[in-house]
């Protein structure tokens, strides 16, 4: 469980469906304690997977604040193995506060939230792809002073799995297909098709607002929502990088998006990574417009 301070004022979810109304706010402290565990956990279609994991999911907890806030971070690791947390919207020296702490010990740093955006954070331990690709990634939202407007707000990370099943479905991971960049399994929010059976509902009408976070740790995303054309893509989530009528957009390895579409008629919308063998892989999902 991540614990939130006084000060954070925050829900963390995987799909948050609150509406955030623009205002103006004061900056303020934002405190985050996370644990990091080893879980086995489930990957989808009858799949499970040994995972190191930032309190217990993967992906971890979405972290948020607004520009300007300041941002205390405390990462606890009771497990044998060295670990750390880089969070990208950290502009700060990284050997002083990213490296890896050994078993059993804590790290904290601070920082503060200068630039707007939606940002990845993973672990900063060696080797690097193996830590991301176990499990050891999330997303932090930096919203701007001013706020965003009204709409339907989703979180979606997408990363990779490596490695085949046993007999017993338990895939372990393959630290060869990490370094050659063949991922067997590619996810988004941790799971094999996570949303194709159980479709994320949206209402005709209504703006919504997709914060993306590709944690990879190696293939780009090309995101893509069948039956629109995103109003606005900001890119790494900034509002001073903004596009307009976009049908798909590429997401890098370690970066992140803010996409934005409104739909008009009900029906059922899939969202997928555009390169096609992916979405087999697991890369799909699905919004269900509802008048």
């Amino acid at each position: 469980m991540i614990k939130h301070h006084s000060g954070a004022g925050l829900v963390v979810s995987a799909i948050a469906g609150s509406l955030l109304i623009a205002s103006l706010a004061l900056a303020e402290q934002r405190n985050f304690t996370i644990p990091v565990q080893e879980k086995t956990i489930d990957i989808g279609a009858g799949l499970k997977y040994d995972a190191w994991t930032y309190g217990g999911t993967v992906p971890g907890p979405v972290l948020r604040a607004r520009q300007g806030d300041k941002v205390h971070i405390h990462l606890v690791n009771d497990m044998e193995v060295a670990h750390g947390i880089d969070i990208h919207a950290a502009a700060i020296a990284p050997s002083k506060h990213f490296a890896p702490i050994p078993g059993k010990t804590d790290l904290s740093y601070d920082f503060v939230a200068n630039v707007p955006g939606v940002f990845m954070y993973h672990c900063s331990a060696t080797p690097m792809v193996t830590h991301i690709a176990n499990g050891m990634y999330g997303m932090m939202i930096v919203d701007p002073k001013a706020g965003w407007s009204k709409a339907q707000e989703v979180t979606l990370e997408q990363g990779e799995f490596y490695g085949d099943p046993d007999k017993d479905g338990m895939v372990s991971g393959d630290s060869n297909r990490m370094m050659d960049e063949r991922p067997d399994f590619v996810v988004f929010n941790g799971v094999i098709e996570k949303y194709a059976d159980h479709p994320i509902q949206i209402k005709v009408g209504q703006p919504v607002r997709i914060f993306f976070v590709n944690a990879g740790p190696n293939r780009t995303s090309s995101f893509h929502v069948v039956g629109t054309v995103f109003s606005s893509v900001y890119r790494s989530g900034n509002p001073a990088n903004i596009f307009h009528d976009v049908q798909t957009f590429e997401v890098g390895p370690g970066d992140g998006a803010v996409f934005e579409f409104t739909v008009h008629e009900a029906g059922d919308y899939p969202f997928l990574d555009h390169a096609i063998a992916r979405a087999y892989k697991g890369a799909i999902g699905m919004f269900h417009a509802v008048p």
